[in-house]
């Protein structure tokens, strides 16, 4: 038995139209399946609202007031912060999801794959730029690469700084989603991978209570890098609509 097949890629349902293939992977089954289950619990959560929330109202409203309040409106402004609410809380929703729903057993964990992680580090850089193109313009657009109070001497070094920066940015959000998720899981699956590769029980009475430990603070994990996911698209965000220069 492989201990890591956890992470290989299986067709579950196959679907194909003509030469595309469409085939429905344990990848995207467990995508689909971490975010319907939060958007589920979202739903319910909220369904009545009323005015003096109970439970589970107030559940979804500390979670959009830690995110409008503690996130949008601290890195992107006072001005800007509303209109990004939306699109920093689904980036938030979608990354925790598919952080957790690799924690049950049978799962996978699509932030663990390469391509999930970089198609959204790649989303958020497009919509970075289209956002500071649309607010400043083509002029102030060009103005972040080359702002008008560094000497003109300087450019030579500024500029080329500053595309390196650009471009590090979605990769340095890619790289630290995907080797956090992948590390942790790996580890976990490693210590009970032992118990089987070893096929003595006795492996199961350290393995176990580790594995334990190591879910509890996978959980941790999971929810710090969508916070840190979250905040850093809010930062980059802020810069754009907010140039400092």
């Amino acid at each position: 038995m492989v201990v890591l097949e956890h992470f290989y890629q299986k067709v579950i349902i196959p679907i194909k139209i003509g030469s595309f293939d469409i085939s429905l992977t344990n990848l995207t089954l467990s995508m689909f399946a971490g975010v319907g289950f939060f958007l589920i619990l979202l739903v319910i959560f909220a369904a009545r609202p009323k005015k003096v929330p109970g439970k589970m109202q107030t559940v979804v409203e500390l979670l959009i007031n830690f995110i409008r309040k503690g996130i949008c409106f601290n890195m992107i402004g006072p001005k800007e912060f509303d209109k990004w609410v939306p699109f920093v809380t689904g980036v938030f929703i979608f990354v925790l999801a598919n952080n957790m729903i690799g924690l049950i057993p049978g799962t996978y964990t699509p932030t663990s794959n390469p391509v999930v992680p970089l198609t959204i580090a790649l989303i958020i850089f497009f919509t970075v730029h289209i956002a500071n193109l649309i607010k400043n313009g083509f002029k102030g657009y060009l103005k972040t690469y080359a702002p008008p109070s560094v000497p003109k001497w300087m450019l030579v070094i500024v500029v080329p700084i500053e595309l390196i920066s650009t471009i590090a940015k979605p990769f340095s959000l890619f790289i630290r989603l995907m080797a956090n998720m992948l590390a942790g899981h790996t580890i976990l699956y490693v210590i009970l991978g032992l118990i089987i590769y070893f096929k003595s029980y006795f492996i199961s009475i350290a393995a176990v209570p580790f594995a334990l430990v190591m879910t509890i603070l996978e959980i941790f994990v999971s929810a710090v890098q969508a916070y840190v996911f979250a905040i850093l698209t809010a930062l980059y965000i802020g810069e754009a609509v907010n140039p400092k220069h």
